[in-house]
């Protein structure tokens, strides 16, 4: 049970650096929803992209505004990130070759799982479902819904 709160906490986490990101670097006020990774990258900012490889809805819990969250899979060269996004509603457009944030977290593939760079404890799988399910120290803590 602690796993699954300090996962939770992560995830928040990420999700709240996301929209801080997001709303400090906008340079006038719109109304309109972020409807994908674009638009937390800063207008002429010099960011990394990369070919959009899947993603991923988090059904489970939702930004500090109430976004839903999903999260991308990018590859770029031989990296691959994952980034977590938010959305309204079901309006979510992804780019096929969408900026890497530096929100992003570097993954390495180990067999038929990836792990992350920073953070070795976590682990996403992708099930027989196509689903992706995410684990910390060996503990399943999400089981997110594919998207593409």
């Amino acid at each position: 049970m602690t796993n699954i709160i300090n996962r939770f906490a992560q995830l928040s986490a990420l999700a709240l650096l996301i929209i801080t990101i997001a709303s400090c670097d906008r340079s006038a006020k719109t109304n309109k929803p972020a409807k994908d990774s674009t638009a937390l990258i800063k207008h002429g900012a010099a960011v990394d992209s990369g070919k959009l490889v899947g993603a991923w809805h988090d059904e489970a819990i939702k930004s500090d505004k109430g976004e839903e969250i999903a999260y991308e899979v990018i590859s770029s060269g031989h990296k691959i990130y994952i980034q977590a996004i938010t959305f309204t509603g079901t309006n979510l457009m992804l780019n096929d070759t969408p900026p890497i944030t530096p929100a992003a977290s570097e993954i390495k593939k180990d067999g038929d799982k990836y792990i992350s760079v920073e953070r070795p404890d976590e682990v996403y799988k992708i099930n027989h479902e196509g689903n992706l399910e995410i684990y910390d120290k060996g503990v399943l803590v999400a089981t997110c819904k594919r998207l593409i």
